[in-house]
Parts: C-alpha cells; sequence; structure tokens
C-alpha cells in the first residue's frame, strides 16, 4: 500500500523501521508524524516533505547535507536528528519525538506567558541559537511552531537547516514571496543579501513578545506591508519585560548591524532573571490532542524533577508533581545543589557525577561555587545546557 501525500499515513512503516501512528501537524511543505522505531524501540517523530520535493536532484544533495549537518551538531536546546531518507511518499526527516508540544499549540489553545516565563523560553532557544551560529547553521525560520518542548518543558529549537535546503528547491511556499514564515520576517529577509544569526534573533524577539501580549508585532496587513513597516520601525517591546526590554529592543532593530548575536541575547537574558520570580511551569497544549497513542512494544522512560536527586520512576509507580524551585532571598548566599544534564556530554572537571539508566542522566553536586553570583553561575548553566535547580542554604 501507498502512501499519498494525502493519506494520513497510519499504519505505514517507513524503510522498514518507522511505523506511523499518528499525526502530529501538517504545513504547506511536509506532514509531521509520531513514529515507532522498530531498531531502536523508541518513539520519534518523522516530518515527511512534500512528494514533489523526491524530483528536484538539487533539493535532494542540499537536503542530504543539511540534515548531515543537523544530525552531527547536538545541543540540549536543539531537536535532535536522527536519520534521513526517501522513499515513495518522498523525502523524510527523522528526529526526537517532544511530547510537549509547541510554542505555537500553547498559544493557540489561548495561553499567554507571563514576563518570566518568555524570558526562560527565550533564553534557551538563545542558548541552542548560539550554539548552532558558532558552527555556521543559521536557522531562518524561528516560529512558534519550530520552538518544542519535551514533558518537562524543556525546549528545543526545530528545523534547522530545513530552510536552507528548500530554498533552492523548485516548491515555492503558497506566498511565493519569501521562505519562512513571514509573520515572523526579519526586514532584510525581503532583499537579496547576506543574512546571519541575527536574523534568528530578530524573530525569536517578536515571537517572545507575542507569546506575552498576544500579538505579533507589526504584522497588520499584506506581506508587502509587514515587510515595508519592519523595514522602518523597531519592534516595540511591551514594559512587562522589564530588565530584559533594553536587550529585546535592540533584538528587534531594523538594522541587522544594530542587533546583537544570539550569545549576546542569551547572556543579557540570563542577568535580567535576577530581577523576575521563578516562572510557573509551562501549560503545555502537548504534541498530539488528547494524548500521545502508547507504543506497543516498549515503555517511553520519563525523568521526574526532584530537588536533591534524579529519580527513574518504576514503571504505574505514582510521582509527586514536580517542585517548583524557589528563588533565592540571598542571591550572594546560595549553592547550586543539582545540575540535571538529559544528553551525554562533558561535566566541569572535579565534579562529581552518578549516572542513571534509562533515561541518560548526570547529576552533578557544585558545591564549590558556593559564594559566586547567582546571574554568573545561571550564565553557565544555560550556556551549557544544563537544568538548575537552586536550594537556598
Amino acid at each position: 500500500m501507498t502512501l499519498t501525500w494525502t493519506d494520513d499515513g497510519i499504519g505505514h512503516v517507513l524503510d522498514s523501521r518507522y511505523r506511523i501512528v499518528a499525526l502530529i501537524g501538517t504545513g504547506a511543505s511536509a506532514h509531521v508524524f509520531l513514529a515507532d522505531d522498530f531498531r531502536l524501540r523508541r518513539q520519534v517523530a518523522v516530518k515527511v516533505l512534500h512528494p514533489s520535493l523526491a524530483l528536484d536532484e538539487k533539493f535532494l544533495r542540499r537536503f542530504e547535507q543539511e540534515a548531515r549537518a543537523a544530525a552531527a551538531f547536538s545541543h540540549p536546546h536543539v531537536v535532535a536528528v536522527h536519520d534521513w531518507g526517501e522513499t515513495d511518499i518522498g523525502p523524510y526527516l527523522v528526529t526526537e519525538y517532544l511530547a510537549g508540544g509547541s510554542l505555537h499549540a500553547l498559544l493557540a489553545a489561548g495561553n499567554r506567558l507571563t514576563p518570566s516565563q518568555a524570558v526562560k523560553i527565550g533564553l534557551e532557544a538563545a542558548s541552542g541559537l548560539a550554539a548552532a551560529h558558532r558552527r555556521g547553521l543559521a536557522h531562518r525560520d524561528i516560529k512558534p511552531a519550530n520552538l518544542l518542548f519535551d514533558p518537562g518543558s524543556r525546549l528545543r529549537v526545530a528545523d534547522f537547516g530545513l530552510v536552507h535546503a528548500l530554498s533552492g528547491a523548485a516548491m515555492t511556499e503558497p506566498d511565493g514571496v519569501v521562505l519562512g514564515t513571514v509573520r515572523y520576517s526579519a526586514p532584510e529577509r525581503s532583499e537579496p543579501g547576506v543574512t546571519d544569526g541575527r536574523t534568528d534573533v530578530y524573530s525569536l524577539a517578536l515571537t517572545m513578545v507575542e507569546a506575552v501580549s498576544g500579538e505579533v508585532p507589526l504584522s497588520s496587513g499584506s506581506t508587502a506591508d509587514v515587510m515595508m513597516q519592519r523595514a522602518k520601525s523597531t519592534i516595540e517591546i511591551p514594559a512587562a519585560f522589564g530588565a530584559a526590554r533594553p536587550i529585546l529592543e535592540r533584538s528587534g532593530a531594523v538594522d541587522i548591524e544594530d542587533r546583537p548575536t544570539a550569545e549576546e541575547l542569551m547572556r543579557a537574558l540570563v542577568h535580567s532573571t535576577e530581577h523576575f520570580e521563578a516562572p510557573d511551569r509551562l501549560p503545555l497544549a502537548g504534541a498530539i490532542r488528547g494524548g500521545a497513542p502508547a507504543p506497543v512494544f516498549y515503555d517511553v522512560p520519563t525523568v521526574v524533577d526532584a530537588p536533591t536527586e534524579i529519580l527513574a520512576p518504576t514503571p504505574g509507580e505514582p510521582t509527586e508533581p514536580a517542585r517548583q524551585p524557589k528563588r533565592s532571598k540571598h542571591p550572594f548566599r546560595w549553592i547550586l545543589a543539582v545540575l540535571v544534564l538529559l544528553v551525554a556530554g562533558a561535566v566541569a572537571t572535579g565534579v562529581l557525577v552518578s549516572r542513571v539508566e534509562p533515561p541518560r542522566v548526570l547529576t552533578a553536586q557544585l558545591g564549590e561555587l558556593q559564594g559566586q553570583p547567582i546571574a554568573e553561575v545561571r550564565e553557565m548553566v544555560i550556556a551549557n545546557g544544563w537544568t538548575l535547580d537552586e536550594d537556598q542554604v
């Protein structure tokens, strides 16, 4: 049985390995499915591109190059690329599956973020972008739909390299103007020329403002109207962003040269957290309406947040709701109690490490950082993609 572009695809198996379980989402150029990976016995997301792209040799070459580059790049705030290939339904990309859903789905459900929540997702996204930019990987389509969450609310940036691959394809988006989403595009996208990582910074600033206000700045009218507005006016940042407002205003500058890099944005947002209370957990929408179908041959491991240790829950065992970390009343008298690294990676020399499998978890006691300014340690934590659990002395 052949899967067609209009078929829901449920039950089909790609390359004798990936069984389609449920539809996650659909767009102009791709369907995204939840799938079971028979070989590695895990759930994955499979993005199946339009079948017409399989006939475009130039696209296929670029797609493979971009897929290889994305697969070789690992960061806790970037969606991991596992595999890619071609079938009779078109090219496909296999990535990690993030059950928390997207920021787009969260906002579409009528939720709005507090400024502290928006700053949290902004600095996590900026962390992933900064690491990618250092490797010469620009995203070019930062928007709420490409900001995904795991069940613990950790953000990942999705679709690195895909827009670049599609830019040379014979197929164009329905509006036929710029590749990527105009609603979140920086002004330089409307003109031929070189863009860089600061184009992503502009789009991230728009996204953060929308998450809080419910409106995308400078987005009224036609595509031409939107790009004209942005070529003339800096993004207006709501006063509610407080200490984060100056860096976001710079991020929304008309001239790309006036914007910060993703690294600078990340560092500034980290320091602004001194002026915010700890954010509440995000009201995640979930990747699939009604919840993901349970895989038939394995249980997906989960991690339970704990204030002083990491536990892998026993199947069927009830767990207590995760406790929100309290913001210290004494920023200069605290210790870093636990760092949780949810991916394999290097840990600072001299740190005591314990591992729990599955999933791969590293727990580090960093008592030697006692007395360090909290903003400096937070910056280190975010720069490395770790999760911080603060415990007041």
